[in-house]
This record gives structure tokens, C-alpha cells and sequence, in this order.
């Protein structure tokens, strides 16, 4: 079994999805409690978290219960209410906008899943939300974990837009393009219908993407009170959560998001962002057996994979909005990490990403 770090945990409410879906396939609700090793109170319990390992028990309880023919991530989302993913999903659903809710799903993902890194990016006039995995599973656990995010992150949406559409289980009037790294076990013709559009596997990166035009309209469900108020929350949580990840993790998640906005912090800037002085810093990266200047030049490289893929825009271009002095040290940097140029890597669309 892999061993999984500590600090990974998991909501504790995972477990009374995962109790509804046992039921509605009349399971015994008491497995769950037997394999996870936990009481009913606990897991009642507010602060309560399962660990990585208990989470991926859960994950397998529910592919267990699931039949053959409809892919098993659309089948438990057949059972698994919007509300399920607790004050996240209700205050993205009351977001002014579609975009606005996606951004609010993103910015406190690390609650849901802290084994996943999500990061979102405008290009072209449309925004593709790519998901990075710091910590898998085993594979078919890991893929139809998958699956569920993009596709709860897809209803979110669309419940948000018109409740009545999204009850039937469908994406088909949001327009998506999803990719998977995965391959297809299921039944690819139901992974079209449900998403409304060609899904594709064995791809470089999972991600979605969708046109900035449609983030841009207003939510039928939009309360702006409610959701400062769920956001005031979410921001505690969240606040409690950061204390118990690792100082690596923290690190790429901020580097990558100023990347996504053309920015890149130095030492003084991130210290100064965690409260902290650059040697504290250093000394907790060095702790994590990594250093600030591996993370950037990692962070770096996976973003430079992003622009390569989504377009044309020149080497010189894509190298000083990474924070190179040149085409040529991009280049360098890029070939020693990926083993090929930036111009090969971008020649070759079927490749896997590496990192």
C-alpha cells in the first residue's frame, strides 16, 4: 500500500456521501464504518478529517457499490447532492456569476482535495482549469477520482445556472472541452453526452475549458449575502487547513498562481507572504528536503508545458513572461528538465506531461 504524507486529510462529510450512495445501491451503511475504522460520531464530528488512506478506502467502497454500463463517476453523481461539497458548492452557487463561482470553487479547493492542485489560466478567450496531482492513488481509484472533481466542478456550474437542467445530470448547454491523462475504460459515447461535448484520454494534462463569454453570465442563484457570509468561513477554514500543509506545498501553490498572472515573487516577496523572513523560509523548504529556487524553476517549467500547448505565442515571449533573461536560458532550463526543446515538446500535442 502507498504511504501517503500525514499532513494529506480529507472532509470528514466525504463519509455521508459515501453513505447515501451505499444506500441507494442497498448496501450495508456499516461497511463504510468498518473499513474506515471510525465511529458514526466521529465522523459527525466538525473538525474531523480522514486520512489519505481512509479517503481512498471511501473512494473504493463507492466503485464497489457501482454497476457495470454508465461510467461509475456520472452513477455517484446521480446520488450525490450539489450541496454535498458542504459551504464551497453553496457559496459558488450564490456567486453573481459563473465565472465568479468557478473562481470561489478554485480559490478554496484545498479543502476538498488537497491531493490536487488546480490552477486556471485566460487564453485566447478562454479559460482552461488544469488539475495537477501532488499525491495518486492507485490508478483506477485515482481516475474516477478525477472524473468526480471535473465533473462536481461542471455541475456546480451548471445547477448555479439553471437547477432544473442540472438535476437532470447533464453539462450539455455548458460548453466544455475535457481532457484526461488517464485512458478510457468506460463508455466513451456517455462521457460526451454528459459533458455536451468530445472527451478526451491519454492526453498531456487534465484540465477543462471553457469560453470566458459564458463565466460572464449572472448565477439564477446569486445572494451576495449569503455568500460573504460563506466566504468569511471558508476563509477560517481554510486560514486552520494551511497550518497543516506542507511549506513545499504552500510555496508552488502561491508561485503558481502569480505565474498565472505574469508574475513571479522573489525570496523577499514570498517570505513576506507567509509572514516570515527568508531565512524561516529556507529553513522550512529545507526541512522538506527542496529549496525556493527548485520550486520556481519547477513551477516555472510547468507553466512554460501550458503555453506551449495552448498556442503560438513565440519562445521570447513565453521566456520573459516566465522570468528568463532569454530565449536561449529558456531553452536550457526547459530541455534539462523535460529532456526535449520547447519546439519538439510543442511538436508533439499526444506526449504525456512529465513532472
Amino acid at each position: 500500500m502507498q504511504a501517503f504524507p500525514q499532513r494529506l486529510t480529507f472532509p470528514a462529510f466525504y463519509v455521508e456521501t459515501t453513505l447515501s450512495l451505499i444506500r441507494a445501491y442497498r448496501g450495508d451503511p456499516n461497511s463504510c464504518y468498518q473499513r474506515l475504522g471510525i465511529s458514526p460520531d466521529m465522523a459527525l464530528q466538525p473538525n474531523y478529517r480522514l486520512s489519505a488512506e481512509q479517503f481512498e478506502q471511501l473512494l473504493l467502497l463507492c466503485m464497489e457499490h457501482l454497476l457495470p454500463g454508465e461510467p461509475k463517476f456520472i452513477q455517484a453523481l446521480h446520488h450525490i447532492p450539489t450541496t454535498a461539497h458542504g459551504l464551497i458548492g453553496i457559496a459558488a452557487m450564490t456567486s453573481d456569476t459563473l465565472g465568479d463561482a468557478l473562481d470561489l470553487a478554485i480559490r478554496y479547493f484545498g479543502l476538498l482535495a488537497p491531493s490536487i492542485e488546480v490552477y486556471y489560466h485566460d487564453f485566447r478567450g478562454e479559460i482552461h482549469v488544469t488539475f495537477k496531482e501532488n499525491h495518486r492513488f492507485e490508478p483506477a481509484v485515482q481516475a474516477f477520482f478525477l472524473e468526480l472533481v471535473v465533473g462536481s466542478i461542471g455541475r456546480i456550474a451548471k445547477f448555479a445556472n439553471n437547477p432544473q437542467i442540472a438535476q437532470l445530470g447533464r453539462l450539455s448547454t455548458v460548453s466544455m472541452q475535457v481532457q484526461f491523462m488517464h485512458e478510457c475504460t468506460e463508455d466513451m459515447v456517455a462521457y460526451q453526452r454528459y459533458f455536451g461535448a468530445p472527451v478526451q484520454f491519454g492526453c498531456r494534462e487534465n484540465k477543462f475549458v471553457i469560453s470566458r463569454q459564458v463565466l460572464s453570465q449572472p448565477l439564477l442563484t446569486r445572494n451576495r449575502a449569503t455568500r460573504v457570509a460563506l466566504e468569511a468561513t471558508l476563509k477560517q477554514q481554510l486560514h486552520a487547513v494551511q497550518h497543516s500543509q506542507s511549506m513545499t506545498q504552500m510555496v508552488r501553490q502561491l508561485l503558481m498562481h502569480r505565474l498565472n498572472q505574469s508574475q513571479l515573487p522573489n525570496a523577499n516577496e514570498t517570505a513576506e507572504y507567509f509572514a516570515m523572513s527568508v531565512r524561516t523560509l529556507s529553513r522550512r523548504l529545507h526541512e522538506e528536503n527542496t529549496s525556493l529556487i527548485e520550486i520556481s524553476q519547477q513551477v516555472r517549467i510547468e507553466r512554460a508545458q501550458q503555453l506551449l500547448l495552448d498556442g503560438t505565442m513565440p519562445l521570447s515571449k513565453i521566456a520573459k513572461v516566465l522570468g528568463f533573461s532569454n530565449s536561449a536560458s529558456f531553452s536550457r532550463a526547459f530541455r534539462q528538465a523535460m529532456g526535449c526543446t520547447p519546439r519538439d515538446f510543442r511538436k508533439k500535442p499526444n506526449e504525456p506531461v512529465v513532472g
